[in-house]
């Protein structure tokens, strides 16, 4: 069979399925192409930049359909039946091996938890994949994108005037003209790798393993801090849960549908076995506490282990052709990265890819290649640094506050309306940040330990949530702390006030 369009997207996840419905809500013809689901994805966890994006993003292409997602409230009061989990942070708790898990560690707080939101209402969100992929499929396949599933590429070619894809189904061959080709199928980046490109190594993050499944009957961990219980600035497991070990580190998200999504990031050097379950049973056996947590647990499926190799494609883009930033390269899910850096990804080809009826000039690709190269250097780097320290609870928490407030500032300045076009990721876009942030992660690159004051000073101009301040672990999502950081915005004191009502900070919003 023989077809054309426009656009044609290798890809059904989350960004291949929004950004074809962006494209198809600008009038382009598309054809988006899927192997097969459901499946398992990394990148369950949203993000306030990740739901302020979308948000900005329901709105430039008139979808107010998306806007129910961009909330944990509005969430589940618009769409009960489908699966989410509530995100109102950050929970970070430090283990030793062999060692019951206490509150201090080496005279510091074991544990961390940095609020994103005051309450629930405006919380962020877990996407179980599986569902929230499909939903975004289903939306875009009412608004009139032609699907394919099951339908696997097997030949490519892209040239400036269009490319020719030829798939197989189960109909048989089938043969698609379109004018650009979209690679969004994640790190398998097919398009790419059939276009001869090869990722290069980049020198930021460690070789990792991923060890990952989704769970029932995982505890939950909101005890451990129960004597701390009147300086919580949300329940613990009420977020996205990292444990943090010698040999890297566990997550733990729990879905309101009884499902948790769990896995181990591990320092590929320090695998103690080759198959999944017996890494699995080893790193839990070291760790008492967070064995507790896994006693009941029973898998859905076999665990699954995937390497994650510290390797950046560096042609992103090309006549006739681009991926999503999730393709470029597996960035670690330490901070919940991935969903923020692909949804600017499919704004922005969504602008480019419309404004240019589906032929964009080389310049404006190649723009597209070097803004989220940009941003996906500066995002590893961040990360390498990260878990040069990762299990040094001070260490660690001086300098992860580089990413929060960075997030925050760009988040207030989203909230207050202050930000105009599309936004960069985090502060990457600002000169003065990564200089000064450049500087403190060479440093680390280095062996060196960077001063506590130089990192503080780099903190303050950016600081708008009171991270400066040392408040024995807990940081709470609080109006008075914009309030206070307002010149810094800028912004006066009444349009803080007026954009945090606006934005459903100050009182929660009604169901």
């Amino acid at each position: 069979m023989n077809d054309r369009c426009d656009v044609a997207i290798l890809g059904a996840g989350f960004g291949g399925a929004l950004l074809a419905l962006l494209l198809r809500r600008r009038g382009l013809s598309v054809t988006l192409i899927e192997k097969g689901r459901p499946r398992f994805a990394i990148g369950e966890s949203s993000t306030p930049l990740a739901n302020l994006y979308l948000e900005q993003i329901a709105r430039a292409f008139d979808l107010p359909e998306l806007l129910p997602l961009t909330k944990y409230g509005r969430w589940k009061a618009t769409h009960p039946e489908l699966p989410v989990g509530k995100k109102r942070g950050f929970t970070f708790f430090w283990h030793r091996p062999g060692r019951t898990w206490t509150p201090q560690l080496d005279d510091y707080p074991a544990y961390l938890l940095v609020a994103a939101s005051p309450h629930d209402a405006i919380a962020d969100t877990h996407w179980y994949r599986p569902a929230f992929d499909a939903y975004l499929t289903a939306l875009a396949l009412r608004a009139g994108v032609r699907y394919l599933e099951p339908a696997v590429p097997v030949a490519a070619e892209v040239e400036a005037s269009g490319a020719r894809l030829r798939l197989e189904t189960p109909g048989g061959p089938y043969t698609l003209d379109a004018r650009f080709v979209v690679d969004a199928t994640g790190p398998a980046a097919w398009l790419v790798r059939h276009l001869g490109h090869r990722p290069e190594p980049h020198p930021y993050l460690p070789e990792r393993v991923a060890i990952f499944a989704h769970f029932r009957n995982v505890a939950r961990a909101d005890a451990w801090l129960d004597d701390r219980r009147d300086r919580w600035p949300y329940r613990p497991d009420d977020a996205a849960v990292h444990h943090l070990l010698e040999e890297g580190w566990a997550w733990v998200l729990h879905f309101d549908h009884g499902i948790t999504s769990a896995g181990l990031s591990l320092q590929a050097d320090r695998l103690p076995a080759r198959d999944p379950d017996t890494c699995w049973r080893h790193v839990l056996a070291r760790y008492p506490l967070l064995r507790a947590l896994f006693a009941r647990a029973t898998p859905l499926y076999p665990l699954r282990m995937v390497p994650e190799r510290p390797l950046f494609f560096r042609e992103l883009a090309g006549p006739g052709w681009a991926m999503l930033p999730s393709g470029a390269g597996i960035l670690d899910p330490l901070l919940s990265t991935g969903n923020p850096l692909t949804l600017l990804g499919v704004w922005r080809l969504a602008e480019l890819l419309t404004r240019y009826r589906a032929m964009p000039p080389a310049d404006a690709l190649q723009n597209y290649r070097r803004q989220t190269l940009h941003e996906l250097d500066q995002t590893a780097r961040l990360l390498g640094a990260l878990w040069r320290v990762l299990d040094r609870p001070n260490r660690f928490t001086l300098l992860s506050k580089l990413y929060f407030a960075a997030a925050s500032f760009r988040e207030t300045r989203i909230r207050l309306e202050k930000e105009t076009g599309i936004p960069g990721f985090l502060l990457t876009d600002h000169a003065g940040f990564c200089r000064v942030q450049d500087r403190l992660l060479a440093a680390i690159e280095r062996g060196q330990e960077p001063d506590d004051a130089d990192v503080r000073a780099a903190l303050e101009p950016f600081d708008v949530a009171g991270l400066c301040a040392e408040r024995d672990g807990f940081y709470p999502a609080r109006a008075e702390d914009v309030l206070n950081a307002c010149h810094k915005i800028p912004a006066s004191p009444e349009e803080v006030w007026a954009g945090l009502q606006r934005s459903g900070f100050l009182l929660a919003e009604p169901a």
